[in-house]
């Protein structure tokens, strides 16, 4: 049996991973990890248990920082829903300030639409 052969039906028939694959034979994990993948690939084969907790442990990490990235837009939305609402109350303010002043004084202070400016 080729060295090659022996390193991956020992990985797949046994609990034992990469690293001590890697030190028994002196081949890298990351060939010894690509050995595996392409056999598996080439019949057909599921990956290990060993494999699927390797590969599902990112994208559980993923989704953390997804729901934390989610998490801190809704607290934007809603201090910018906060400014908004602020602002809204000011204009009105504003707004009834000006009617106020034009009453008392009796001047127009807001433009009439489509008036232009002067040039001084």
């Amino acid at each position: 049996m080729e060295l090659k052969d022996q390193i991956i039906q020992e990985y797949l028939n046994t609990r034992c991973g990469y690293r001590k694959l890697q030190e028994k034979y002196g081949v890298s994990r990351t060939t010894i990890c690509n050995w595996v993948q392409v056999y598996q690939g080439v019949h057909n084969l599921p990956k290990t248990n060993l494999q699927q907790k390797h590969y599902i442990s990112p994208m559980k990490r993923k989704q953390r920082e997804a729901d934390a990235n989610h998490a801190a837009l809704l607290d934007k939305i809603a201090s910018l829903e906060k400014q908004l609402k602020h602002q809204e109350l000011r204009a009105e303010v504003l707004d009834k300030l000006i009617d106020v002043a034009e009453k008392q004084l009796e001047i127009s202070i807001r433009k009439k639409p489509g008036t232009q400016q002067s040039s001084k």
